[in-house]
């Protein structure tokens, strides 16, 4: 199944309700003779009453099946992924990442 990513802007501070976070960096990583979308990023929670936190983490948007290929309608770059739908895959690519890098987190 078909999906769209649109890229972030890498270094930028987008603010949330109780922080911001920022992405670092966006990988293609080789896996499973395919392409996968890393996207690689930190969270910071700091005006929250439970007290300030943060995260290190990866987003998994799938594997890369048009990289870039259009602009949406604000002008930001669009990929198109296949997203990963199954558990045992997800926790395969997950543990891979995170024996490679320090993460809190691995979504899908």
């Amino acid at each position: 199944m078909n999906n769209e990513y649109v890229h972030g802007e890498i270094g930028e501070e987008i603010r949330f309700i109780s922080g911001y976070y920022i992405i670092q960096e966006e990988r293609r990583m080789k896996y499973n003779g395919r392409e996968l979308l890393v996207v690689i990023g930190h969270a910071i929670v700091d005006n929250s009453c439970c007290g300030r936190t943060g995260c290190r983490y990866a987003l998994v948007p799938g594997y890369i099946v048009n990289w870039k290929s259009r602009k949406n309608d604000k002008g930001i770059d669009v990929t198109d992924v296949d997203q990963i739908k199954d558990v045992s895959e997800q926790k395969k690519i997950a543990k891979d990442l995170q024996s490679k890098e320090t993460l809190q987190q691995v979504n899908f």
